[in-house]
């Protein structure tokens, strides 16, 4: 499993168990007819935390009824990131999996991810473009959009994501403290309520340097209803969001916290079921500033690569115009 060396860091990665516990967010607002579908799919774990947003409709019947062992529970404000955050906070399993409620998450991939996780990551992304990924419901408009927006941030951010908008992904809960998510109390809204929560919380564990491993995944297309998702809006949002997140990451990293140095040692054997195509996006910010450490860094990127014989050449939903590096 990989391991951190610190630099100024006041986070440092506890023991972790072999055997973690899995808690599943689902953030929903007016989802009540998707959630009969998606809430019998999802395997029995730990926990299962429902967060409504102040749905019109019957949601709250409907995960009491089709799901009696779930939380439900409220969100303090309006938006997907702040729905998120009131999960987050309240999640006591060891591993926390974001899971969208109009049933385009597919279930069956969440050992996957935790799988990911088990090998060393911190972070499991998911992402559409590998190469047995893809998605039935992104739009043109909107995969030009997500396309544009990786490339801001991995040349902002110097890192190696394929699929920066995609909402399925995995943690281990103790990163929390370095994700500093905006804190649920408080009924006035605050950056990070909306859809631009995944680019933060991307942002954050790239400047962190934590290890992050990307789980190919399909999009499925919404059952029922509309997304509440505005393309030029929230599309917007995000890029503020990259730009406040890089011009933060070049005073103070998020509360304190420090960017650490990422040291990757052999290669251990996968779990069991583990595909080789999820790829290593460990970053390693500090190695950024030192030309002797930064070639260092490449060198012991490649040699990983060569050892997890990692990646076939990615499918990716479109053209892009930069590759993973």
């Amino acid at each position: 499993m990989s391991t951190l060396r610190h630099v100024r860091s006041q986070w440092v990665r506890p023991e972790r168990t072999a055997t973690p516990s899995v808690t599943i967010v689902v953030p929903a607002r007016n989802e009540a007819r998707n959630l009969e579908v998606v809430l019998p799919q999802l395997p029995a774990v730990h926990e299962i935390l429902v967060v409504d947003g102040h749905s019109s409709d019957d949601t709250a019947d409907v995960v009491r009824r089709v799901r009696p062992d779930a939380r439900l529970l409220q969100q303090t404000r309006r938006g997907k990131g702040n729905a998120l955050a009131v999960g987050f906070e309240n999640a006591t399993g060891d591993v926390v999996v974001m899971f969208d409620a109009d049933g385009s998450a597919d279930a069956d991939e969440i050992p996957a991810y935790v799988a990911a996780l088990e090998a060393g990551a911190d972070f499991a992304k998911g992402s559409r473009v590998l190469a047995a990924g893809g998605s039935e419901d992104i739009t043109v408009l909107r995969d030009a959009g997500n396309r544009g927006l990786t490339l801001v941030v991995n040349t902002l951010f110097r890192t190696r994501y394929t699929d920066l908008c995609y909402g399925y992904n995995a943690f281990w809960r103790d990163i929390l403290p370095v994700v500093s998510v905006p804190a649920s109390a408080g009924a006035d809204p605050v950056w990070g309520d909306g859809f631009e929560i995944e680019t933060l919380i991307n942002c954050r564990i790239a400047a962190a340097g934590l290890v992050i491993h990307e789980v190919p995944s399909v999009e499925k297309e919404r059952i029922h209803g509309e997304s509440n998702l505005n393309t030029f809006r929230d599309g917007f949002r995000v890029l503020r969001t990259i730009l406040r997140e890089r011009l933060r990451r070049g005073g103070a990293s998020p509360r304190g916290i420090e960017p650490p140095v990422v040291e990757v040692p052999a290669a251990e054997v996968l779990p069991q079921g583990l595909r080789t195509d999820h790829v290593d996006l460990t970053v390693a910010s500090a190695a950024a500033e030192d030309p002797t450490e930064r070639e260092r860094q490449h060198r012991a990127d490649d040699a990983q690569r060569e050892r997890h014989a990692v990646a076939p050449e990615p499918r990716r939903l479109a053209p892009t115009s930069q590759e993973a590096r």
